[in-house]
C-alpha cells in the first residue's frame, strides 16, 4: 500500500468548508447565548430599579403629611409655629405652593409638585433638573418620636426624657423642626437650643429669633395645651426629581434631597417621571380627579389624597435591542435614538393620614 504524505486540494478545502459551518454554529451559539445573556441582564435591572423606585417614592408619599396621633383626627387643632416672614431667600423655605412660603412650613400639607420650569425649593435641583420632569416634594414627621414629660400650658416649656450629647437628645437635634403631637393639637416649631435640667430631663427650646431659618413665633403667644405623654417628632422634608447620572454619564437618575441636605443620587436608569395628584374636590375623602401640578390651585394641596406616580426607566447598556424602541409615556411618544431597553412602571399610593 503506498503511504500518504499530505492531502489533496480537494480533501483540504473539504475539510476548510466543514470547519467554516462548524465554527459558523458555534459563533451563532455564542452571540445569540450573549444577547440573551444581555437582555436578561437589562430586564434584571430595569425591573429593581423600577422596583426601588417605587419604593423610595411609596414610603415618603405614604407618610406625607404625618403628624403623629393628631393624623387620624380631622377635628385636630394644628398650628404653625414657624414665621415665614423670617424665611431666608434662597432656601428650600423660600418657595412654596405658587410662591407662597407659608404653604411649605405647614405639616399638615405634606405633598407640593412641581414641574421642571417652575421654581423649585432647592437651588441644586433648579440647576440640574432635567426638562420636561416633575418634581415632588413630600413633608411629615417621622414613625418614632419622644414622649413629652410635662404638661404644657401658656410657658410652653417643652421637657423630654433623655441626655443632650454633641446638641442632640437621641435623633433630635438643634435646629430642627419638630411636630408637638398628642391626638387633638399639633403644633410645628423649631428647636433653637437644648437645655439640660437633671435627672435626664432636657428642656427643648423654642425661642423667637430673627436670624434663625425660619423663626420660631412668638412663644408668649403658644395659646395650645399638651398632656404628659404627647410625642415630639422630626419633621423633615424630601425632594425627589430626576437629573442626569454622576454615576453613567449619558443616562439619568432618580434622586433625593433631604432637607437642605446635598443632593443624593438614589437610582440610575430612571429617565422620566411623571406625578398625577388625586385631588378630593368635594370632601368626602376620596380622589376625585388626578391633575397635574400645574392645574392644582394654591389652597388645594391640602385636598391631594394620593398620587398616581410613573417611571420610564432605561437600561444601562445601549445596544440591547436590535432597533430603537416605540414608547408612549405620560400619552406622548418618547424620541427614543438610542437601541436601550426601556420599561414604565405605574403605581397610585394614598397618602395614608388624608384617607
Amino acid at each position: 500500500m503506498k503511504k500518504q504524505y499530505g492531502l489533496s486540494l480537494v480533501e483540504l478545502m473539504i475539510s476548510l468548508t466543514l470547519g467554516m459551518v462548524l465554527m459558523t454554529g458555534v459563533v451563532q451559539m455564542f452571540l445569540a447565548s450573549r444577547s440573551t445573556y444581555t437582555t436578561q441582564q437589562a430586564i434584571s435591572r430595569i425591573q429593581e430599579t423600577g422596583r426601588l423606585g417605587m419604593e423610595f417614592l411609596a414610603l415618603d408619599i405614604r407618610m406625607a403629611g404625618y403628624t403623629g396621633c393628631s393624623s387620624r383626627n380631622p377635628l385636630a387643632e394644628f398650628k404653625n409655629g414657624l414665621d415665614p416672614d423670617t424665611v431666608a431667600v434662597g432656601s428650600i423655605y423660600d418657595v412654596g405652593a405658587e410662591g407662597n412660603p407659608d404653604i411649605i412650613l405647614q405639616s399638615q400639607i405634606g405633598i407640593i409638585g412641581y414641574e421642571s420650569d417652575d421654581d423649585l425649593p432647592h437651588d441644586e435641583v433648579e440647576d440640574n433638573i432635567k426638562d420636561g420632569t416633575d418634581v415632588l416634594f413630600t413633608r411629615g414627621a417621622g414613625t418614632s418620636g419622644m414622649s413629652l414629660m410635662n404638661e404644657v400650658d401658656a410657658s410652653a416649656n417643652v421637657n423630654v426624657s433623655g441626655t443632650e450629647v454633641d446638641g442632640c437628645v437621641e435623633d433630635i437635634c438643634q435646629g430642627d423642626i419638630v411636630v408637638l403631637s398628642d391626638c387633638t393639637h399639633a403644633r410645628l416649631f423649631k428647636i433653637t437650643n437644648l437645655q439640660g435640667l437633671g435627672s435626664g430631663v432636657v428642656n427643648l427650646v423654642h425661642s423667637s429669633n430673627a436670624s434663625e431659618n425660619p423663626s420660631n413665633r412668638d412663644p408668649n403667644n403658644w395659646g395650645q395645651e399638651f398632656d404628659l405623654g404627647a410625642q415630639v417628632m422630626k419633621v423633615s422634608s424630601k425632594t425627589y426629581y430626576v437629573a442626569e447620572s454622576e454615576l453613567n454619564p449619558g443616562s439619568s437618575s432618580l434622586w433625593q434631597v433631604v432637607d437642605e441636605d446635598p443632593p443624593v443620587e438614589l437610582i440610575e436608569g430612571v429617565e422620566d417621571m411623571s406625578l398625577r395628584y388625586g385631588l378630593d374636590t368635594n370632601a368626602d375623602n376620596i380622589p376625585d380627579d388626578y391633575l397635574a401640578a400645574s392645574d392644582i390651585a394654591d389652597d388645594d394641596w391640602g385636598a391631594v389624597l394620593a398620587v398616581r406616580v410613573q417611571l420610564l426607566v432605561q437600561s444601562s447598556e445601549e445596544n440591547v435591542l436590535q432597533e430603537p424602541q416605540n414608547i408612549v409615556f405620560d400619552g406622548e411618544d418618547v424620541d427614543v435614538s438610542d437601541r436601550r431597553m426601556r420599561q414604565i412602571f405605574s403605581s397610585t399610593i394614598g397618602i395614608r393620614s388624608r384617607l
